[in-house]
């Protein structure tokens, strides 16, 4: 049987048979299991197709996994508080974490911690990278959405003491839920939800509101489809709102009712869950539909007929349903990871790199799609910034010191070094691999 293109990723509050499950939707099969503690909502990602992430209910924890075939262990990171909510970039360089009412920054593959983001009142419920990674946008018990350009995180302005966030809507009036970014980048819209009845429509390059969709419960969870043609709102009352984003004519608030006499919304309801819907997602096509709710049960629908496909049963509350792109290390046992995850620091990278003294602010970078050595890698980091560490320490003491060699001939004794400590570097991993 061929492999499925697309499988869904589910968790449960209970973690009683697992923590993570792999599903093929279109069968309703396990796929593949991942153990050891439980999920909470807004708490799972998968960084480059090779690890999965998720943050404990109630513990300061991140489980990693990798996404292997064969059975294999947990790994843990500790985190500064309990982890609220989770997000990764899309190129998969970035963490971000809420904890408490703070926003943590991580890069992934070196475990630097480079940003703490505080300009929440409460505790941040939910955080949503846009699709191109150049914006993040958080969502918290303080009512407001925040937007923040991640440049401006990873390097903030020296005048200020912290990174200012790019927008601050107001306009919910109480916690928000969740919040979803669509295609488009810094172009994208954002929708927001909130348990004060309503999903906000904002636009992304301009900070306005477009439009203010009005329900009759609490809204729970909040998706899009890839073409942003429906909008899809999970309510306390089980059910689920599709609202189509391209109705005329265009209202700058509309309501939507279940006790409409319409047949049109009639149409447009997912019935099926008895308890709040926690989690949706869509599938790359836009034909299939994920919902998880507190009745311990992800149903998988068929959009257009808003027909129950199958239900896949959990010990506890779905706490996240996430489609993704089936990972290539899942369908061969013999894979593994091309990159380690670090674990992440706790402290900020200025902080604590070079025992407490600043590196000048360099940061390391990995390509997704690299595939040479680990440990050449860190060799080659490690050797750069030695180097440029020599040459500024040269450069200050040139002006005592007349009589020293000029910075050509630094520079040629340092590509001599480079050479021999690469050719070193050959040597010994041949004598490793014999």
């Amino acid at each position: 049987m061929a492999a499925p293109m697309e499988v869904m990723l589910s968790t449960d509050a209970s973690g009683m048979l697992w923590n993570v499950c792999i599903w093929d939707f279109h069968s309703g099969t396990a796929l593949q299991t991942y153990k050891g503690g439980s999920s909470g909502p807004r708490g799972l990602c998968c960084l480059s197709g090779q690890f999965l992430m998720s943050a404990a209910i109630g513990k300061p924890i991140i489980y990693i996994w990798a996404l292997q075939k064969k059975e294999q262990q947990q790994q843990r990171i500790v985190c500064p508080g309990v982890v609220s909510c989770l997000a990764a970039s899309p190129d998969n360089t970035l963490c971000a974490a809420g904890i408490a009412e703070k926003i943590h920054i991580w890069q992934t593959c070196s475990g630097y911690q480079l940003s703490v983001l505080s300009h929440h009142y409460q505790t941040v419920t939910c955080l949503c990278f846009t699709d191109d990674g150049s914006h993040l946008v958080s969502g918290g018990e303080d009512n407001l959405v925040m937007v923040w350009y991640t440049a401006s995180i990873l390097q903030p302005d020296s005048k200020m003491k912290s990174c200012e966030p790019l927008f601050v809507w107001s306009k919910h009036a109480l916690p928000i839920t969740d919040v979803h970014c669509g295609i488009g980048g810094a172009r994208s819209r954002v929708v927001s939800a909130s348990h004060d009845q309503t999903c906000k429509l904002w636009d992304l390059a301009t900070g306005q509101l477009l439009c203010n969709f009005v329900f009759d419960s609490p809204v729970c969870s909040v998706a899009m489809d890839m073409a942003e043609y429906h909008l899809f709102a999970g309510c306390s009352d089980g059910n689920i709102y599709q609202v189509n984003l391209f109705a005329s004519p265009v209202q700058m608030e509309r309501h939507i009712s279940k006790n409409k006499e319409s047949e049109e919304m009639e149409s447009s309801v997912f019935r099926g869950h008895s308890k709040p819907v926690t989690c949706l997602s869509v599938s790359m096509d836009g034909t299939v539909l994920a919902s998880g709710s507190q009745d311990n049960t992800a149903c998988i629908w068929h959009v257009n007929s808003k027909q129950k496909i199958r239900t896949l049963s959990h010990k506890g509350a779905v706490t996240n349903v996430v489609f993704t792109p089936t990972p290539a290390n899942l369908l061969d046992s013999r894979s593994k990871p091309t990159f380690p995850l670090q674990s992440f620091k706790r402290h900020l990278l200025s902080a604590e790199s070079d025992g407490g003294r600043n590196m000048g602010g360099e940061i390391a970078v990995r390509v997704p799609d690299q595939q040479e050595s680990t440990v050449e890698d860190e060799d080659r980091t490690r050797e750069r910034v030695l180097i440029r560490e020599a040459v500024k320490q040269q450069q200050r003491s040139s002006t005592n010191k007349p009589n020293e060699p000029s910075r050509q001939q630094l520079e040629q004794e340092l590509e001599r070094l480079t050479q021999t400590n690469r050719l070193l570097f050959k040597a010994a991993a041949d004598l490793a691999s014999r």
